[in-house]
């Protein structure tokens, strides 16, 4: 039996978690997996339980992975679903396997040859300050850690570099650029102190 989860979407905004909306996700019972138990009872979400901690624990890793599943297809930082995904509405495909042929490291690789090659032939700026900011890209976990003129430099560098691209690159690379984009305006203040 297939019921319905509205998993409530956060965006972290100066530290704190915002709510930026909600999705509808199929939830399916651990019947639907094959398995020979039944639903005793729903909680206060709708959801079932069932009638032993045992199973009850199955079924909170199985949502734990539906949940997982449904915000992997989400734009980061929305409630938006990303281009070309949709949220499993079957256990067919919520099981089924994601083809693994490298073509979204390929994409980044090119993103990140493609705007080395900009920064050099258009942003004027020193080959120390390039390496910077490609490092910056290629490591975006720093980004929110790096100063404010560090994150506007290259949030200024990526909109520049995002206006040249051509109709299919920008369809290749949106979800790059705004993962970018989102974390040079994330800061995350440090203090040596903190330290």
């Amino acid at each position: 039996m297939e019921y319905i989860y509205n998993m409530e979407v956060n965006k972290k905004d100066k530290g704190e978690y915002v709510k930026v909306g909600e999705v509808a996700v199929p939830v399916f019972g651990l019947e639907d997996f094959g398995l020979n138990v039944e639903a005793t009872g729903k909680d206060e979400e709708g959801l079932p339980t069932y009638g032993s901690d045992a199973i009850n624990f199955v079924f909170g890793a199985v949502f734990a992975a539906i949940k997982a599943d449904a915000r992997n297809k989400l734009v980061s930082g929305t409630a938006t679903i990303k281009a070309g995904q949709k949220i499993a509405s079957t256990v067919a495909e919520l099981i089924e396997k994601a083809e693994r042929s490298g073509a979204a490291l390929a994409i980044v690789r090119d993103f990140n040859k493609a705007f080395a090659a900009y920064l050099e032939a258009h942003s004027g700026k020193s080959a120390a300050v390039q390496a910077v900011l490609n490092g910056m890209v290629k490591n975006r976990a720093t980004i929110a850690l790096s100063s404010e003129a560090r994150r506007n430099a290259l949030l200024s560098q990526l909109t520049a570099y995002a206006g040249t691209l051509s109709e299919e690159d920008t369809a290749k690379y949106t979800n790059i650029v705004l993962a970018i984009s989102e974390a040079c305006t994330s800061a995350v203040e440090l203090d040596d102190a903190d330290f």
